[in-house]
């Protein structure tokens, strides 16, 4: 089962994640500041303080020149842990134990005191008593202060804490404010989705909101759905006018079928005029196949998909076609004329198709040829493409039926006059076969007198070769 997916709330979280991993970098770099800070604030004040301490040696009031340390001046809080030592043996001050960790002058050294992380900083310096004396004493005295680390990480983790509280109550308002957005974002492809529902078989008009138009990003879409919409508008009247139209068709022949046998069964009648019946019958039923055929043949150009191993000479089957029709010419007293060519003109198309699409055309121009003219037909090669046209001497064609010649079952009268023996399928077939090897067909009239097809197909790489 598929699930559905909520893109508002994706993107929604989407976002949220993003500016959640943005947070924790940021808290991480707020963190190792603020560490930073802390601990080199702690540093300065262990220097301070041990120099204050250093400051407190004093001179003794002995008569051996010795020193004491004299703390009441320094302030030096209950967890700190200190010593004083003079001349590497006299202990002149101390508080809490001092662990044992090496000398390091003028540094910060990291030692662990009863499981406690502590910082000690080393200080050593010379107390000279009496310097202008000659008798002058030089003490050496090392000090060494040390402050637990546990303070400055408790800064660092409130200081962190407070950001991180901000942070989130950020991101909430941010989830609040973001979903709201997006909905009112989203709120005119809703609209435009709601539009697009409205659309069946008995209500094709498709309008765009204008909410949908004011968005760039939006305009493409309401346009292709306006497109979309207009073209399977026009697939589906072509489908239910052919459907109606091979209706009526079909009903036509059966109806005259029918009316012929009918005919026999009145009364007694000859074997001549029975076989003259079956004759007629035999007729009708040849061009009811003839209608099926073609229907069928329509159908399958639309609905295949052209096979690219398919190729043929098309002046070879235009040849054909013409051989295939003289009789019909000349019964007419229809002269066919065509210039020799030679090149050969290679396209996409098998050779039964090409045959069919030149004899539909050439057929369709003997009809409407009057006697004793003639049908001009003219093959051009340009670049890439071959170009075929069939003239006759007729009448010609209505402008008003000049955009509909195409349709099937198209016979430029209401009627649909049965008089030219045609199915009105012939040049909708001649259309599907251009399309299906990715050409083009047009009709015109000429401007003196008769009609013009014109039929282009792309050549095949092969023609080159040749």
């Amino acid at each position: 089962m598929n699930s559905r997916v909520s893109l508002s709330r994706r993107l929604t979280l989407t976002v949220l994640l993003l500016e959640l991993l943005a947070a924790v970098v940021l808290i991480g770099i707020v963190t190792n500041h603020e560490r930073k800070v802390r601990f080199e604030a702690m540093d300065a004040n262990l220097r301070a303080t041990s120099n204050a301490l250093f400051g407190a040696v004093q001179e003794a009031e002995t008569q051996n020149g010795s020193v004491k340390l004299d703390a009441h001046g320094v302030s030096i809080p209950d967890q700190a842990i200190y010593s004083v030592v003079a001349d590497d043996s006299k202990t002149l001050g101390s508080q809490g134990d001092m662990p044992a960790f090496p000398q390091n002058p003028g540094g910060v050294t990291k030692v662990r005191v009863h499981q406690r992380p502590f910082r000690f900083y080393t200080l050593q310096g010379e107390r000279i008593i009496d310097p202008e004396s000659p008798r002058a004493i030089t003490h050496h005295v090392v000090i060494r202060y040390g402050m637990p680390e546990g303070r400055a990480w408790h800064a660092v983790f409130e200081a962190t804490r407070f950001f991180a509280i901000a942070t989130i109550a950020l991101l909430g308002i941010t989830a609040l404010c973001l979903s709201w957005l997006v909905r009112r974002f989203l709120f005119p492809i809703r609209e435009l989705a709601e539009e697009a529902d409205q659309i069946d078989t008995e209500r094709w008009a498709f309008v765009a909101p204008e909410s949908s138009r004011r968005f760039t990003e939006l305009q493409p879409l309401a346009s292709a759905i306006e497109k979309t919409v207009a073209r399977l508008h026009r697939s589906f009247e072509q489908q239910r006018r052919f459907t109606s139209d091979a209706a009526h068709e079909l009903k036509t022949d059966i109806a005259i079928i029918k009316s012929s046998v009918q005919l026999l069964g009145l009364r007694e009648r000859t074997v001549e005029e029975y076989q003259s019946g079956l004759a007629s019958g035999m007729q009708d039923i040849a061009r009811l196949e003839a209608t099926v055929g073609k229907m069928l043949t329509l159908a399958r150009l639309e609905q295949s998909v052209q096979a690219e191993t398919e190729s043929c000479e098309l002046i070879e089957a235009l040849d054909e076609s013409i051989q295939q029709a003289k009789a019909f010419a000349e019964l007419k007293r229809v002269s066919v004329t065509r210039p020799l060519l030679s090149e050969a003109a290679f396209v996409g198309m098998a050779h039964e198709d090409a045959s069919l699409l030149c004899s539909n055309i050439l057929m369709n121009a003997l009809q409407h040829a009057p006697e004793n003219s003639s049908v001009e037909i003219n093959v051009a090669l340009t670049d890439g493409s071959v170009s075929m046209s069939f003239r006759d001497y007729g009448p010609g064609i209505l402008e008003a039926d000049l955009p509909y010649l195409f349709d099937p079952f198209y016979r430029g009268d209401a009627s649909r006059s049965r008089k030219s023996g045609g199915t009105g399928l012939g040049l909708s077939i001649c259309k599907a076969l251009c399309e299906h090897a990715h050409g083009s067909i047009r009709i015109t009239n000429n401007k003196d007198v008769g009609a013009v097809v014109t039929v282009t197909l792309p050549l095949l790489a092969i023609q080159a070769e040749i």
